[in-house]
């Protein structure tokens, strides 16, 4: 009797810290475990080509880039991106011909080529926003284009639900996560207190709305949908008066500047790291540069938040 209570009691202890990991992370961890598996058990040809055979396909595009230490890690992703329950118009993996950040050039896997679903855009090099220019220099100007990161896998449903919504919300830049600028203008680590209630600068996720909420920045990692209309584009390819930290951390450059409301939107679940290449990815994420000096006011955030300081609609400074 003794050990049934005891194993009773792990196991309401291990199912309370998945439902925590789930509200705080929006990773739901048997579920995520189970899809990066069964994607392991498929070549990225063999989802390339079960795209091609699908028959019909959403308008939206999915944009993004990498670095050349990574673009050998990447068939996860494009992977997860492909198998999708509504299948993307094609998915564009933007390649510069060299790395400013890694300073040398990238070296393309032929497993990454003549695939049907994934194009390979060769550009220029515009930093971390490389994920997001060249699409919007190139798509019409009401195309909608789904943003994305290169280290994630992202849910089975997530161009179903960008698309949904994107039809509700014509004229808003839709995000699954976002975070609400703070009054000081300084990116502070959260708490807590403020994730449990969302209050900024702790990220708004989609999974715990019902309804769409407006925010300020839009979170790359979890995938974000533009559309070229909501920006000036030469504003946004011209970074002369741009700062150094707001070069790095393009999601608050990309959230200034984009013209549209930016809404986190509700979804069932976010993007994951891939747990076979938790490490690696982690050893080269960008936010290991966007930390500065370790001091909250000298974050790259707080400097580019600073820098924007009268574009944001939601949170920033209190208005007269």
């Amino acid at each position: 009797m003794i050990w049934a209570t005891i194993g009773a009691g792990v196991l309401a202890l291990i199912a309370l810290v998945m439902w925590l990991h789930h509200l705080f992370e929006g990773e739901r961890l048997l579920r995520d475990l189970w899809r990066e598996w069964r994607l392991s058990r498929k070549s990225l040809a063999e989802v390339d080509a079960a795209w091609a055979a699908a028959p019909d396909r959403s308008d939206i595009e999915i944009s993004l880039t990498t670095i050349p230490s990574r673009i050998g890690m990447i068939e996860q992703t494009l992977k997860g991106l492909l198998d999708q329950t509504r299948p993307p118009k094609r998915v564009v993996l933007n390649v510069p011909e060299y790395s400013e950040r890694e300073k040398r050039p990238y070296e393309i896997p032929e497993v990454l080529l003549g695939l049907s679903g994934v194009r390979i855009r060769r550009c220029r090099d515009w930093g971390p926003a490389t994920k997001m220019i060249p699409a919007l220099l190139e798509a019409e100007p009401d195309a909608p284009v789904l943003v994305a990161d290169d280290d994630r896998i992202y849910p089975a449903r997530f161009v179903e639900w960008a698309e949904r919504w994107a039809a509700e919300r014509p004229d808003a830049a839709l995000t699954f996560a976002g975070w609400e600028v703070p009054a000081d203008l300084i990116d502070r680590p959260t708490t807590i207190w403020s994730n449990l209630f969302m209050r900024a600068p702790a990220p708004v996720r989609g999974h715990r709305l019902r309804r769409p909420r407006e925010t300020d920045v839009f979170m790359g990692v979890m995938g974000y949908l533009v559309r070229p209309r909501f920006y000036d584009l030469e504003a946004l390819t011209d970074f002369s008066r741009t700062p150094r930290a707001g070069f790095l951390v393009d999601d608050v450059r990309s959230s200034a500047l984009c013209r549209a409301p930016r809404l986190v939107i509700p979804a069932g679940g976010l993007s994951f790291l891939p747990k076979a290449r938790y490490g690696a990815f982690k050893e080269t994420a960008l936010a290991n540069l966007n930390r500065g000096s370790g001091a909250p006011e000298d974050r790259n955030n707080s400097i580019a938040v600073r820098h924007y300081a009268d574009r944001w609609r939601v949170g920033g400074r209190p208005r007269p």
